[in-house]
Order: structure tokens, then C-alpha cells, then sequence
């Protein structure tokens, strides 16, 4: 599985970045193996925090949730785990869990993994390049069983039934990652600027 995982995520080719910036359309995503899959939970962009080594964002959020209620043996067995069905399974046995405490802090999770994912991840460097050339698209998970961090419509029907759409919590997620990123490069650009004026000086 994290073969497969790894094979999926270098099939997806810089060319997406050049196509998605001539587009001003919602970026559809959803398996890691299809079109954007790099912006999906699933896709393999393994990175290393604090001593750990998170192989998906999923097992960050999964991570995340079992150490939100105090389930550090749950936690573990995740990090152990290369398949995020595994992984997703896994975090659903984590012990004394409140959803109204997780619905509170679950967004904060996710974003915090997407950042590190296009941050400090082995292909950060491209799969950031791909996220900033979504522009200010709409990103969005267009995954037909989860209403919650999708819209519940593939990509095929999505645009049709719009107003039927679910919360797409993911698809903003990773929109406030990407303005995240973006104001970082503003920044660092405007300092670099700074810079080369004091040393013409």
C-alpha cells in the first residue's frame, strides 16, 4: 500500500501547476491517483515533526485526534500504520472522545497537517508550487460520501448540484493554507526587495 502510495504521488506531474493558473474554475479533488489528488488527506508527502513521521496529512488528523482526548496507544498505532484506511479506522477507536470537543478543534488540526505537508514534506517545494498556482480558485473535495470535508457530489456532478453542496471543510482548509503560503511569499519577497535597495545604497 504505501508503494502504491508513493508511485501515486510521483505520478503527479509539475504540468498541473502551467494548466490550473490558465483556469478560473473550482479545482475538483479527491483520490490521491486522480487530477489534484496531491491536495487530497491520502496522498503520500511524508514529513517529520518533533520526532515523529507523518506519512499522509490523514495520519496527522488522525494523530491529532487521538492526542486531542489523551489516547497516546491509539496515537501509536497510527503512526505505525502506512494505509490511511487504516489509519482513518484507527482514529475512529480513539477513547473518551467528545465530538462536540472535536468539532472544535478539527479544522485547527487539519490545517496545521496541510501546512507542514506544504512546508516540510519531502516534494514540498512542488506540491507548494502546484497549491499556489490554484490562484484563487475554489478548492474543493469532491467526494461523493463525506458531506463534511467534502461537498457529497464527485467531480462529474458537482457543478450541477452546487447548491446542494456539504461544508467542503478540506477544500477551505487548504484555501486558508494557500493565502497562508501566499502571504508568507509576499513577505519575504518585500524583504528581499528591502534588502537589494540598502545594498545599492
Amino acid at each position: 500500500m504505501a508503494a502504491s502510495l508513493r508511485a501515486q504521488s510521483q505520478s503527479q506531474s509539475q504540468s498541473q501547476s502551467q494548466s490550473q493558473s490558465q483556469k478560473t474554475g473550482p479545482v475538483y479533488f479527491w483520490k490521491p491517483q486522480d487530477g489534484h489528488g496531491y491536495l487530497g488527506q491520502w496522498f503520500w508527502s511524508p514529513w517529520t515533526y518533533e520526532g515523529d513521521t507523518y506519512k499522509t496529512a490523514e495520519m496527522w488528523m488522525m494523530v491529532g485526534k487521538a492526542r486531542l482526548f489523551g489516547d497516546e496507544d491509539v496515537a501509536r498505532d497510527i503512526l505505525a500504520a502506512d494505509d490511511p484506511r487504516e489509519q482513518r479506522a484507527l482514529g475512529r477507536k480513539v477513547r473518551n472522545f467528545d465530538e462536540k470537543v472535536w468539532d472544535k478543534n478539527k479544522v485547527r488540526i487539519v490545517e496545521e497537517g496541510n501546512y507542514l505537508k506544504f512546508t516540510i514534506s519531502e516534494d514540498a517545494e512542488s506540491l507548494r508550487a502546484m497549491l499556489l498556482a490554484t490562484g484563487e480558485r475554489e478548492l474543493v473535495e469532491a467526494s461523493p460520501m463525506d458531506r463534511i470535508w467534502g461537498v457529497g457530489f464527485a467531480e462529474k456532478n458537482a457543478g450541477v448540484n452546487r447548491a446542494r453542496w456539504g461544508q467542503n471543510l478540506l477544500g477551505r482548509a487548504l484555501m486558508n493554507v494557500r493565502r497562508r503560503l501566499s502571504e508568507e511569499n509576499t513577505r519575504k519577497e518585500k524583504a528581499k526587495g528591502e534588502e537589494e535597495e540598502q545594498e545599492e545604497e
